[in-house]
C-alpha cells in the first residue's frame, strides 16, 4: 500500500507543479528537501515553480513512466510549454518547447525529501535558439 501512496504523492506534485499551487507544494515537500544533494527546501521548490510559470505558459507535464520501490519513486517525464519570458539569457520567442527528464524521488514520512534529477537543459536552449 505504501508504494501506491508514494506514487500518488508524485502525481500530486505534478498537479501542483502544473497549476502553480504553492499551498499544495508546502504539503508535499519536506523542509529539508534537496535536489542532487543540494539543499533547496520547500521555498526553493516554490520559487522554481513560480519562475517557470513566469517564463513559460501553457505548461503541461506528462508522466511517461512511474516506478515505485521501497521509499523511492522514479519518474520519467515530458514537459511542454511556450516561452513567454527570458530564459537563460534568451528573450521570449513564443516557441513551444519540449524537455524530457528522469527523477528519482526519496520519500519519507509521506513527504518528498530528496530528488535526483537528470535533464538535458541544452536541449531547451537549442530549441529556443533555432529559427
Amino acid at each position: 500500500m505504501i508504494l501506491e501512496e508514494n506514487r500518488s504523492l508524485i502525481h500530486k506534485w505534478l498537479d501542483a507543479w502544473i497549476h502553480n499551487d504553492v499551498v499544495q507544494i508546502e504539503n508535499l515537500f519536506a523542509q529539508d528537501y534537496s535536489v542532487n544533494d543540494r539543499w533547496i527546501g520547500v521555498e526553493g521548490v516554490k520559487q522554481s515553480v513560480q519562475f517557470l510559470h513566469t517564463v513559460f505558459s501553457d505548461i503541461s507535464a506528462e508522466p511517461n513512466e512511474i516506478v515505485a520501490e521501497g521509499d523511492k519513486v522514479v519518474l520519467r517525464w515530458t514537459v511542454r510549454g511556450k516561452q513567454q519570458g527570458e530564459f537563460m539569457g534568451i528573450p521570449p520567442t513564443g516557441k513551444i518547447l519540449e524537455l524530457q527528464g528522469i527523477n528519482i524521488y526519496h520519500i519519507t514520512d509521506s513527504k518528498i525529501r530528496a530528488n535526483y534529477e537528470q535533464t538535458n537543459i541544452l536541449q531547451v536552449v537549442q530549441q529556443l535558439k533555432t529559427e
